[in-house]
């Protein structure tokens, strides 16, 4: 789309686009991640992303290199609470974060399933702290076992999630159901406002969530392949679900076809990447392109929901890239090593 014709609307941004436009001067460049990404070490690295702006902040809370994840979830606790102090709608702020709720709420599902549930969040791993719902509020209901202190939604969620898990639904199934209910919840959240913006944000959010599953699925490899892609797969994209459904059975490589000239090449170069390294890291990152090169029109908006939510999605990707870098620095990989993942 042409940027001189993007209509401006929703006066009420106008304040809050001039914020966004503020902060968008420090979104990192290529050379930037460049620079991170040739440190000697991790050590290095870390120095190296401590120099930025606002990460220079948000980095302070790690006693050691080592401990960057926590810093990383300073960042975005703190992108969330900025954003949301002069959003004219802090519940349209809400559903983006509201991923780091479904995160904790399958941490503390597989820790209720080994019966070692601790109230103190400091105790368990991989919680994210960056969430709507207060993480200790969510582990302290379910080691008592009494949800009623949670919102309807994450109550029935949870409810019914704890439901298939007595009735033997292992974890890679848990997993599934909970995936549809956060793209679900998301999607049918976005499309409330009654906005054309954020109503065809939520159907190409909806397309990367089947297109996901369809190949995680595909690549399980299960007997029951329709029923699964019958309980997972959502509606409202742009690809029908009977349509996606009726692949089920199809051998893999030719039933990707169906998805069309956006989707089918990133299928394609997915699998490749699959049968060689066992990995999905350029799924996700093809998949995130996608609904950037759609939310992009946000540069150019005078005012509305577009500059909100465009430097929302660049900032989570932001985060999510500098955290795969370190994680691989970690890991001590390689300068090739990392580039042939993608990073």
């Amino acid at each position: 789309m042409n940027y001189l014709e993007v209509p401006t609307k929703d006066t009420r941004y106008t304040y809050p686009t001039g914020r966004i436009r503020g902060l968008e001067k420090y979104l990192l460049k290529p050379g930037d991640f460049a620079r991170i990404k040739e440190g000697k070490d991790l050590s290095d690295s870390f120095q190296n992303l401590s120099r930025f702006y606002p990460y220079s902040e948000s980095m302070k809370v790690c006693d050691s290199p080592e401990d960057f994840e926590r810093g990383f979830e300073e960042e975005w606790k703190r992108v969330y609470l900025e954003l949301r102090s002069f959003a004219p709608e802090p519940e349209l702020v809400d559903l983006f974060w509201l991923e780091q709720d479904f995160h904790n709420i399958k941490v503390g599902l597989k820790i209720k399933v080994r019966q070692k549930v601790l109230q103190d969040t400091r105790d368990v791993k991989h919680l994210s702290l960056s969430g709507t719902l207060n993480p200790s509020l969510l582990m302290d209901a379910l080691t008592r076992e009494d949800l009623s202190s949670l919102p309807s939604f994450f109550k029935e969620v949870i409810s019914h999630a704890m439901q298939m898990i007595e009735k033997g639904a292992v974890s890679r199934e848990i997993d599934f159901f909970l995936d549809r209910m956060y793209f679900s919840k998301f999607s049918s959240g976005l499309s409330e406002y009654g906005d054309d913006f954020l109503e065809e944000l939520a159907k190409k959010l909806i397309d990367n969530f089947n297109v996901k599953s369809f190949l995680r699925i595909k690549l399980w490899k299960r007997e029951d392949e329709k029923k699964i892609f019958s309980q997972v797969i959502l509606d409202g994209g742009t690809f029908e679900k009977e349509k996606i459904v009726a692949l089920a059975g199809e051998p893999l490589d030719s039933s990707i076809s169906f998805f069309g000239s956006i989707y089918r090449p990133i299928l394609q170069k997915a699998l490749e990447e699959w049968r060689v390294n066992k990995t999905l890291f350029t799924l996700d990152k093809a998949l995130g392109k996608v609904i950037l090169d759609f939310t992009s029109r946000g540069f150019y908006m005078t005012f509305g929901r577009e500059p909100l939510v465009n430097y929302i999605l660049i900032r989570k990707l932001e985060i999510t890239t500098l955290r795969s870098i370190l994680r691989a620095k970690k890991a001590n990989l390689t300068l090739e090593e990392m580039e042939k993942i993608g990073l």
